[in-house]
């Protein structure tokens, strides 16, 4: 009994630091240390940057997912029945993807833009405030798993995930309409 728990003692670390982490709730995941995103003017940040809003949603999204657009629509019909300046949307585009071929698997740059969020998308709005950044994929996948696409992440003030949502679903504005006022700032 003893040999084996000194063997537990000396396996279990291994496993548990290896790898990238998943992204739970109740977990801290930014500021990783590590600079995994890019602003437009392409400045490395560990974190995301600050907003005013009580309340970020954190959308990840590959230009290659079907099921993002669809996503989208529901963000846009949950924050627009949101209280005002609760929430601000963070876009996490990913700058390479893997293109998988007859002669093996390589990464390249996205083989079609990122479209708009929604097709009437112009900026920002009364409600609706997005923040674009780019996942720097040798940092940012490395240290954070991403099983599903889309990835959704709803993180209070203090960087707590307060809910994660992976792939999407016909509830998706409901749940996240639930969760935002849940969580919605007294006014």
């Amino acid at each position: 009994m003893r040999r084996f728990a000194l063997l537990f003692l000396l396996v279990v670390p291994l496993f548990c630091g290896c790898g990238p982490k998943a992204i739970t709730e109740g977990s801290l995941p930014f500021s990783s240390g590590k600079g995994g995103f890019a602003d437009a003017s392409g400045r490395v940040l560990s974190n995301l940057p600050d907003s005013d809003e009580p309340f970020r949603l954190v959308f990840l999204d590959f230009t290659w997912c079907p099921a993002c657009q669809s996503a989208w629509n529901s963000v846009h019909d949950a924050v627009e029945a949101a209280p005002p300046g609760s929430v601000r949307i963070y876009r996490i585009l990913f700058d390479k993807e893997a293109l998988i071929t007859a002669s093996g698997n390589t990464e390249t740059a996205p083989l079609r833009p990122a479209p708009p969020p929604w097709p009437e998308f112009q900026g920002d709005t009364e409600n609706i405030k997005i923040t674009t950044l780019t996942a720097l994929p040798e940092t940012f996948l490395n240290e954070f798993r991403v099983s599903k696409t889309p990835m959704l992440l709803l993180i209070n003030r203090e960087g707590v995930v307060k809910k994660r949502w992976d792939g999407y679903s016909t509830n998706l504005k409901n749940d996240l309409l639930t969760e935002l006022s849940k969580t919605a700032p007294p006014h």
